[in-house]
């Protein structure tokens, strides 16, 4: 079974919960990823469809819902900082993915799917910026990545104090968390980091979540190749954002792209979440291509 997330239809303004399912459920598909972008009274409306399995809920992506203090339009997988090293800043990211995690419990949604957070390079190269405009190359990337080197330790050591509280709340609810690998060069966990953070927690209910879109991503940026991620990392995968890339844009319906979907078939363990991550303006009948392309390539 694959999930769709909700980003599809929120990013098309959909704001009831009839306008949000109608399409899915046409599209003749049976569950969803519920993302950040869902609001407390939009979830309350979705309670009765998706506790009746109409359609079932397979994953949260935090936090979800939006957190009470933040209006709509500033919902984000960061809109508070797992990596920021300000005390007050992670108090609040610890206290609203627990409050996403309690929501997953509620739902019998098994894995929530986190960022784990940025650090602020806004003063330095913009490695996406220069990469359009053909300022990228070999010695950009080292100095971008050493400069990060130099400043990551400290912000991963916040990830781990905050990590610490999350999974005893998981634990205790029977949820599981999922580190997403991230689309930019200042967001964490890139590449060894992943392993570890996943060291770090042994035993506890975290995994990886694979995005095959981010992934190709800092792979066209020279960073992290997409099949050294897979078979790294490929046992502790616990679910998978699938969607499609072109050079730097992804989001697309799969097979609308350029990702070796033979290679993440291949390397993709059985039994994890599957949920198809696309934005607008994809349409439905792109998304249900999109859905018979991965069949044929045997990863549904």
């Amino acid at each position: 079974m694959v999930a769709l997330s909700t980003v599809w239809g929120m990013k098309q303004g959909a704001r009831t919960a009839a306008e949000l399912l109608a399409p899915i459920l046409r599209m003749g598909l049976e569950a969803v990823e519920l993302d950040f972008r869902i609001t407390p009274e939009l979830l309350e409306e979705l309670l009765p469809s998706l506790r009746n399995g109409a359609p079932r809920a397979v994953s949260l992506h935090n936090f979800c819902p939006v957190p009470d203090p933040l209006p709509s339009y500033k919902a984000s997988g960061d809109a508070f900082n797992l990596a920021s090293l300000d005390a007050g800043e992670r108090k609040e990211a610890v206290r609203w993915t627990c409050r996403t995690l309690e929501m997953a419990h509620e739902l019998e949604v098994k894995t929530v799917v986190l960022h784990l957070g940025y650090m602020e390079m806004d003063d330095e190269l913009k490695p996406h910026e220069a990469f359009r405009e053909g300022r990228w190359g070999q010695e950009e990337l080292e100095r971008y990545l050493a400069l990060r080197a130099s400043r990551a330790p400290r912000h991963l050591d916040a990830i781990l104090l905050c990590l610490e509280p999350i999974l005893k709340r998981a634990e205790s609810l029977g949820v599981e968390v999922g580190i997403e690998n991230r689309y930019h060069l200042h967001e964490f966990p890139l590449g060894e980091e992943i392993g570890r953070i996943l060291e770090e927690f042994s035993g506890a209910p975290i995994g990886y979540w694979h995005d095959v879109g981010h992934a190709h991503v800092l792979e066209t940026l020279g960073a992290v190749k997409h099949r050294e991620l897979l078979e790294r990392y490929c046992q502790r995968i616990v679910g998978v954002h699938l969607h499609d890339a072109d050079g730097l844009k992804d989001h697309l319906p799969p097979g609308k792209g350029s990702i070796d979907f033979d290679m993440v078939r291949d390397l993709l363990p059985e039994g994890v979440v599957k949920v198809m991550e696309i934005h607008p303006p994809a349409t439905e009948g792109e998304i249900i291509e999109g859905l018979e392309f991965l069949k044929q390539k045997g990863i549904l």
